[in-house]
């Protein structure tokens, strides 16, 4: 059984539709995840509204998967206050309290359920943004930077915990609404990633368990880079592949 959360219900009930003709069930609820009264809210409407089944048909909620993101595409000088408290609140605490809250849904008052059946998985949709940022995404990089840390906290933080297991992907550009106008010097060497590549290798990491994973491989030299190469050289190879100005003509959905 699958429970979405998400702030826009057009996007949700067709979700929900197309997983129910798959033969799965699915519900969805509308909640803001940066919103911390609404996510305490919504938890407690879950446990109420289909409790009973997750608990007698499927036992616990076993699987989380935070996904959540906005982006503005701004500058620190050419964002507002509202914006960058939103991004930070939606795709990083919201991760917080998501972690807390779907978590431990079901938990008894002496243990989280999913440490106490040993069972379990959480999962975080990132950015390679998160290790190399950009200009012009100040609002975005600094949030997935936050929440890298967080997953890599919380992925230390279960290694004595049998069973239990959490899994960071961290994508490319992938060819979303989200960063429609995102624009590289080189598209014919580093494509945008399609979204089905990017679910089909986020669940394959989960069944591997594999903590970490970096789309494509490639982003694995970006990661060897920046721990070896100066500052200047690392600025130069910005401006040659076109990453300095690729928020230029950004004109994506916040």
């Amino acid at each position: 059984q699958i429970i979405l959360w998400g702030r826009t219900e057009k996007c949700l009930k067709e979700t929900t539709e197309e997983i129910r003709m798959m033969g799965t069930e699915c519900h969805y609820f509308i909640c803001d995840v940066g919103n911390r009264e609404e996510v305490y809210r919504q938890a407690k409407a879950v446990r109420e509204k289909v409790g009973h089944l997750l608990l007698l048909q499927v036992g616990d909620i076993t699987i989380l998967v935070n996904n959540a993101a906005v982006v503005h595409g701004k500058s620190l000088m050419d964002s507002d206050d509202d914006a960058l408290l939103k991004s930070q609140h939606i795709n990083t605490l919201g991760q917080f309290w998501q972690t807390f809250f779907c978590f431990l849904l079901c938990s008894s008052d002496s243990l989280p359920r999913m440490l106490e059946l040993q069972n379990g998985h959480i999962v975080c949709l990132n950015s390679v943004l998160a290790l190399s940022a950009i200009p012009g995404a100040i609002d975005y990089c600094t949030s997935k930077a936050s929440s890298f840390a967080f997953m890599e906290s919380l992925t230390l933080g279960l290694l004595d915990c049998p069973g239990v297991n959490a899994t960071t992907v961290l994508p490319f550009h992938t060819s979303t609404e989200m960063f429609q106008g995102m624009r590289i010097r080189f598209p014919n060497l580093f494509p945008p990633l399609k979204p089905e590549t990017v679910a089909r290798r986020t669940v394959e990491a989960v069944q591997l368990n594999q903590a970490f994973l970096l789309l494509p491989w490639t982003m694995h030299v970006l990661v060897i880079l920046k721990s070896i190469l100066p500052q200047a050289a690392l600025e130069e190879i910005h401006k040659f592949s076109g990453s300095y100005t690729c928020m230029n003509t950004f004109k994506g959905r916040t």
